[in-house]
C-alpha cells in the first residue's frame, strides 16, 4: 500500500532516540513531518522506498499514515481504501503513562471503539476478531488524542511475528501499589507482548539476575514459578511471604551475576531474566556466560540505554544477543520501559 507518510508511536522521552535511530538508518528516505509527544510522522522522500516491518526498536507501533480524521465518517472513508479482506481494529491513546494506561482512559476510548466498529461494519468493512493473529493481518490503527476535540489519527500496519497484538502495544496492566518495584510491570508487559502470559508457568524455574528488591520475582511467584534470584541487594519481605502462600520455592543468592559459580546453578532453567542497571557492554557478556551454562529455554532481558551513545548502539547490542540467545529474538521498548529496551528470546 503506497502512502507518502509513515507514522510511529513511542514512550514519552524516547522521541529524540527514535528520531536519531531512524535518521541513522533511513537518511534521505524519511524525514520528520508532524510531531506530538509520543507520536511522529515521517515524510517518505523516495517513491521506491520499501520500509522494514518495524522502523525502529524505539517505535512501539509503526506503519502507514492515513492522516487526521475529524469525524468517524471521514475515518470510515479512508478505511474503505485499505486492501481487500478483513482488517483488525486497534483504538488506543497517544498519551501513555509509564505505569500503565489507567481505567478511566480506556473508559473514554472503549465507547469510541464501539462506535467506530459499528460505522465500519455498516460501511461494509470486514473486521477480523479471531485469535490468534496471523502473519500479514492488516491492522487499522486509530490513535486518540488527550481531548475529545482532537482529530483522530488513522494509520495501518501489517502484523508480523514479534509485533504487539495489544492495541498500541498497551496491554491493560497498571502498576499495583502493593508490589516491590516497577520491575513487576515490565515483566508482565513483556509476557503479554510475547503471549507468554497465556502459558501455564506453574512449577517452572526462573533465574532472575538483578532481582532486588523483587518486582519481577514477585510476578513470577504469583504465576506459580520457582525463582532463583541473584543480587547483592536486599529482597522485599513480601517475597518470602508470597512464596510460602503459593507453595513455591524462592532462593536468594546474595552475589553479583559476574561472580556466580556456574557449576552450582540448576541445569533446568525455563526462563532467564536480567534487569541489571549497568551498561550492556558490562552486562551482556555475563548473561551470555550464564546462558551458555544453563541453556534457558526463554530469555527476558532489560537492556539499559542510559545515555544517547548507548541508545545509538541499540541495534549492535541486539545483534550481539542474537548470536547466543535461543531463536527467535525480538526487541521493543515496552510502555513501562524507561531508557531501556526489552529483548525476548526463545
Amino acid at each position: 500500500m503506497n502512502s507518502p507518510f509513515r507514522f510511529t508511536t513511542c514512550r514519552a522521552g524516547s522521541e529524540a532516540a527514535l528520531k536519531r535511530d531512524i535518521a541513522s538508518h533511513f537518511a534521505g528516505e524519511l524525514v520528520p513531518a508532524f510531531m506530538k509527544p509520543q507520536f511522529i510522522t515521517w515524510k517518505v522522500r523516495r517513491s521506491d522506498f520499501v520500509p522494514p516491518r518495524t522502523l525502529s526498536h524505539f517505535a512501539r507501533v509503526s506503519g502507514i499514515s492515513l492522516g487526521l480524521c475529524k469525524t468517524i465518517a471521514e475515518l470510515t472513508d479512508h478505511a474503505r481504501k485499505l486492501p481487500s479482506g478483513p482488517v483488525r481494529l486497534h483504538v488506543f491513546p497517544r498519551d501513555t503513562p509509564e505505569d500503565g494506561v489507567h481505567a478511566d482512559t480506556w473508559q473514554r476510548i472503549d465507547p469510541l471503539e464501539t462506535e467506530i466498529t459499528r460505522e465500519l461494519q455498516q460501511a461494509g468493512v470486514q473486521l477480523e476478531t479471531r485469535l490468534p493473529y496471523a502473519h500479514g493481518d492488516w491492522i487499522l490503527d486509530v490513535i486518540v488524542g488527550e481531548t475529545d476535540g482532537e482529530p483522530l489519527f488513522l494509520g495501518c500496519h501489517e502484523h508480523h511475528a514479534g509485533m504487539h497484538t495489544h492495541p498500541g502495544g498497551l496491554p491493560r496492566i497498571t502498576l499495583p501499589e502493593d508490589v516491590p518495584s516497577r520491575a513487576w510491570l515490565k515483566l508482565e508487559q513483556a509476557l503479554a507482548w510475547r503471549g507468554w502470559d497465556q502459558m501455564d508457568l506453574r512449577g517452572q524455574t526462573a533465574l532472575d539476575l538483578g532481582c532486588a528488591p523483587g518486582g519481577a520475582t514477585y510476578a513470577l511467584l504469583q504465576r506459580g514459578m520457582n525463582v532463583l534470584g541473584v543480587d547483592t541487594g536486599d529482597m522485599d519481605p513480601r517475597i518470602l511471604e508470597l512464596a510460602k502462600s503459593k507453595a513455591v520455592r524462592f532462593e536468594h543468592w546474595r552475589t553479583a551475576a559476574g561472580r556466580l559459580n556456574l557449576t552450582a546453578l540448576p541445569r533446568d532453567i525455563d526462563l532467564l531474566l536480567c534487569d541489571i542497571n549497568l551498561a550492556p557492554p558490562e552486562v551482556l557478556p555475563q548473561v551470555r556466560r550464564i546462558q551458555d551454562a544453563v541453556q534457558a529455554r526463554r530469555l527476558i532481558l532489560t537492556v539499559k540505554l542510559n545515555t544517547p551513545a548507548l541508545e545509538d548502539r541499540a541495534h549492535e547490542f541486539i545483534e550481539a544477543i542474537r548470536e547466543w540467545a535461543p531463536a527467535p529474538v525480538f526487541a521493543t521498548q515496552l510502555a513501562a520501559n524507561r531508557r531501556e529496551i526489552c529483548v525476548c528470546a526463545g
